[in-house]
């Protein structure tokens, strides 16, 4: 890897900080909480349509698959699977292939749980960002995209 690649994607990076925050607020804001799928499944299915448009908008393909489990222990709707594409631009059948995972539910949160702050709010505190999902796995699925637009 040249340092003229290194040096500009990572400027690019820094470029990009206030994009990643406000984009990652967007995705905390969303309550996906999975433990209430009775409450939150459109929750859930929100977000995975709000990553499906962001796929879509970097140029990968995207679609939701029917849960093949269908319903959990109680009787539950689950919710569809997202599965995403990006190719390569050229000689895309040629190159290697990447697979990712990542979860784009959460847990329970709220501030009698002991927040500081509304969880579903992404919070900075003493230069640290404070949200539910932001580290599991919201964050940590956004950085793939980011990857990706980075390199496009």
């Amino acid at each position: 890897m040249s340092d003229n690649f290194k040096a500009q994607f990572f400027q690019h990076v820094d470029d990009s900080v206030l994009q990643y925050i406000a984009e990652l607020g967007e995705a905390v804001a969303i309550p996906s909480v999975s433990a209430d799928l009775q409450t939150h499944l459109t929750d859930i299915i929100a977000m995975e349509k709000w990553a499906l448009d962001y796929i879509e908008r970097l140029g990968g393909t995207a679609e939701l698959l029917p849960n093949p489990k269908g319903v959990d222990d109680d009787g539950n709707e689950l919710p569809p699977i997202l599965l995403a594409e990006f190719k390569a631009a050229e000689n895309s059948e040629s190159k290697k292939t990447v697979c990712c995972y990542a979860h784009l539910d959460v847990q329970p949160a709220a501030k009698e749980d002991g927040w500081d702050s509304d969880p579903f709010v992404l919070t900075e505190k003493d230069d640290k960002l404070y949200g539910r999902g932001s580290t599991d796995d919201k964050g940590p699925a956004l950085s793939w995209l980011w990857v990706i637009q980075a390199h496009r």
